[in-house]
């Protein structure tokens, strides 16, 4: 048998070395570096995590050099971390009670984002994915913990509710939040195409109500739940133009014949009452204040629940050891 010569063992040493590399870095992607009820999270998933809010807080603030913004980025990782012990927190009180996320609603979701990306450039959602250093399994896991946040929320503060004197009082309170501009009172079905803008105008000219159809017609989700209701609309509102200029040119309490396009899609528009500048009765905004508080109280029902649990859990953090 011949001996290795020289290069032979170095060229050796070398494939070894790659093979070791590689393993060290798996290893360390996979290494536990917090444990919420023995539950572990990996290097893997808190790195993920903070790119996503690290791109989070650059888009809405602007970009961080995180040589000199030190502090800034601790806190960010911080943050990070934070989430996804409360990440692993829902996973096992939604498991506890029994409650499974919708796989389905969840790919729905993941597919809009890719051709929402893709849409935008060519292969768009493989390069957002290696830009930010994600993998569809990240994104999935946070789409299902999302939906079981919805879900497990939705549990816990169900028997939650505004009272009418809560409702009132509120308004009474806050009458300067109701005041509202001069204007016109302005109603509308948005839909994709003339031939769909037709069939509701045909069916509104047979009697049917604007409000349903509006509820199950438009592509505008601002206003269909609302009767197609868009707010007041004078020369200063901020709409694309063929829509202001038709609505402005509608009498009070009429509807418009012939629907009107804009980037958007096509408009069937209705006008309310033209109003004076003024404040709007209670009857006007009660369902309003009523959603609003219901939204404020959940949410700070729902925060103590997961600060509770997050008070009786075993929680490590192994970055600070």
């Amino acid at each position: 048998m011949r001996k290795k010569t020289n290069c032979q063992v170095l060229a050796l040493i070398l494939i070894l070395a790659v093979f070791m590399l590689s393993g060290c870095q798996e290893d360390t992607q996979e290494q536990a570096i917090g444990e919420v009820n023995g539950d572990i999270i990996t290097q893997k998933q808190f790195d993920q995590h903070y790119r996503m809010v690290l791109s989070w807080y650059q888009q809405t603030y602007g970009e961080v050099d995180e040589k000199n913004d030190q502090e800034l980025v601790a806190n960010l990782k911080d943050s990070s971390f934070q989430d996804l012990v409360v990440q692993k927190l829902i996973l096992q009180e939604s498991e506890r009670r029994g409650i499974e996320a919708d796989l389905e609603q969840v790919e729905q979701d993941l597919e809009a984002i890719r051709a929402q990306r893709d849409q935008l450039e060519e292969n768009g959602y493989q390069k957002f994915l290696d830009e930010n250093g994600f993998d569809e399994e990240f994104l999935k896991q946070e789409w299902i913990t999302q939906n079981l946040f919805v879900q497990l929320q939705d549990e816990v503060t169900s028997d939650i509710v505004v009272t009418e004197e809560e409702a009132q009082n509120y308004y009474e309170e806050n009458k300067t939040v109701f005041q509202h501009p001069a204007g016109k009172e302005i109603y509308h079905i948005l839909v994709e195409d003339q031939e769909k803008a037709n069939e509701v105008l045909k069916q509104l000219n047979e009697g049917k109500s604007f409000g349903e159809l509006a509820a199950q017609y438009s592509i505008d989700p601002g206003s269909k739940s609302r009767g197609g209701d868009v707010g007041l609309v004078n020369e200063d509102t901020n709409f694309v133009e063929p829509f202001k200029k038709a609505a402005l040119e509608l009498s009070p309490g009429t509807l418009l014949t012939t629907p009107v396009e804009s980037e958007f899609g096509f408009h069937i528009i209705k006008a309310g009452q033209q109003l004076d500048e003024g404040v709007w009765p209670y009857s006007k905004v009660q369902d309003d204040i009523e959603a609003s508080l219901l939204r404020y109280k959940q949410e700070e029902s729902f925060n103590q629940f997961l600060e509770d649990l997050q008070a009786k859990a075993e929680i490590k953090d192994f970055r600070k050891s």
